[in-house]
C-alpha cells in the first residue's frame, strides 16, 4: 500500500507513478481492476489533490486514520472498500459495535467512508436502508450519551496556584491553566498561540488572539480576555522561559531546559497533574480530559448567572448545545422544579 506523504486524506487510494498502487486495498489483489475501480482511484486522487489545505490538519489526520481503520477491515475480510456495498458497511458497522466503539466513533468513521466515496465520484454506501438499520440498531442498543470530562473549575484551579510552589514547570503550569480558563481554549487553540498573539494593557489585563478554532475554519479569529492574575502568572513563564517569539506553551526538556511547541497530547497529562496535585480522588483524575477546564470555565460561568450568549461568545461556540451540556448541573439546580421545591419549602 503506497500512502501519498502529506496532507493526503484518502492517500492509500492515490496511485503511485506507475498506477499500481491501491489495488491489492481495493480486494484486486493479482487480478486487473474493474474500470469502474480505476475511475474510483484517479477521481480519489484528483480530489485529494485539490483538497490539500482546503481542511484543516486535525480534520485530514482524523480522515486518514478512520479510512485506514476501514481499509483493514475491508482487507481481513475480504471485501472492495471502494465502491463499499451497503451490507460492507453494515458489517463494519456492526464490528465497531463489537468492539464497543463509543455510538460517536461508529458514526464519525461511517461519515467517513461516505466523504471518500462522494471524492471518489461514487455513491454513498451510508445512505442505504442497511446501514441506516444498523445505526438505528446502534441507538437501542447503546445510549448515545457521552461521558462528559472531569471539571476543572476556578476553586480548583486557585488551589493548584496557591500550592504549586516554585520552578520553572509551576510557572508554566500556572501560566497554562489560568490561559486556558480565561480563553476557553480547545487543546489545540491553547497549544497554537504564539507570543505574537497575545497583548498587554497598561491596566494588567490583556487578551489573546485565538487565530482559528474548530468553528472558525475560515480563521477570522476571536479575541479572548486575560485577566490580571492571568497576565502575571503569563509574564513570569515568559520571563523564566525566555520566550521573546514563537509558541507560547513549550515542552520543557530536563529541570530548566525550555523545548519546542507543546502538543495537543500533552494538555490533558498537565490538566491531570493539576488534578493529582490538588489531591484529587484516583477516579477523578482519570476523568480529567483536555476539555476539563473548558468544561470548569462553563460551570462557573453559569453558576454567576452570566448568560448563555456570553457563555457562547467566550467558548466560541456557534450553537448552545455544547455550553448547555456541559452546564446542565448547574442549569438543573436553577431551573423550573428547584425553583419550585425552595418555594415549597422541600429544599
Amino acid at each position: 500500500m503506497t500512502e501519498t506523504p502529506g496532507k493526503s486524506a484518502f492517500g492509500a487510494f492515490v496511485p503511485d507513478e506507475n498506477g499500481s498502487a491501491g489495488r491489492d486495498v481495493i480486494g484486486t489483489s493479482g487480478t486487473q481492476p474493474s474500470d469502474e475501480k480505476v475511475r474510483a482511484i484517479e477521481a480519489l486522487r484528483a480530489w485529494d489533490a485539490m483538497a490539500q489545505g482546503a481542511y484543516p490538519p486535525n480534520t485530514v489526520r482524523a480522515w486518514r486514520a478512520d479510512w485506514r481503520a476501514f481499509l483493514q477491515f475491508c482487507q481481513a475480510t475480504n471485501k472492495s472498500p471502494l465502491p463499499a456495498s451497503p451490507h460492507t458497511v453494515r458489517a463494519y458497522a456492526q464490528h465497531c459495535m463489537d468492539a464497543v466503539k463509543k455510538p460517536a466513533t461508529i458514526r464519525r468513521y461511517l461519515a467517513t467512508i461516505a466523504r471518500a466515496h462522494l471524492a471518489a465520484e461514487l455513491l454513498s454506501p451510508c445512505a442505504s436502508e442497511p446501514v441506516r438499520l444498523a445505526l438505528k440498531e446502534m441507538s437501542r442498543a447503546q445510549p448515545a450519551r457521552q461521558r462528559q470530562a472531569r471539571p476543572l473549575g476556578w476553586a480548583e484551579i486557585k488551589q493548584f496556584l496557591e500550592t504549586a510552589g516554585k520552578g520553572i514547570r509551576a510557572d508554566r503550569e500556572r501560566a497554562l491553566v489560568c490561559v486556558a480558563y480565561d480563553t476557553m481554549a480547545r487543546r489545540s487553540e491553547l497549544v497554537s498561540l504564539d507570543v505574537d498573539d497575545l497583548t498587554f494593557t497598561a491596566d494588567g489585563t490583556g487578551t489573546a488572539l485565538i487565530r482559528r478554532s474548530k468553528t472558525d475554519q475560515a480563521g477570522e479569529g476571536a479575541q479572548a480576555y486575560l485577566a490580571r492574575e492571568t497576565v502575571r502568572h503569563l509574564r513570569q513563564w515568559l520571563k523564566i522561559g525566555n520566550i521573546t517569539d514563537g509558541a507560547v506553551f513549550r515542552r520543557l526538556v530536563g529541570r530548566i531546559r525550555v523545548g519546542p511547541r507543546l502538543s495537543v497530547d500533552m494538555v490533558a497529562d498537565i490538566f491531570k497533574r493539576v488534578g493529582r496535585w490538588i489531591k484529587l480522588p484516583a477516579e477523578e483524575v482519570a476523568g480529567i480530559s483536555g476539555h476539563s477546564i473548558r468544561v470548569g470555565a462553563t460551570q462557573d460561568l453559569l453558576a454567576l448567572n452570566i448568560d448563555l450568549a456570553s457563555v457562547m461568545q467566550a467558548g466560541r461556540w456557534k450553537s448552545n448545545h455544547m455550553p448547555m451540556r456541559y452546564g446542565e448541573h448547574v442549569l438543573a439546580a436553577r431551573g423550573g422544579m428547584a425553583r419550585a421545591a425552595s418555594e415549597q419549602g422541600r429544599d
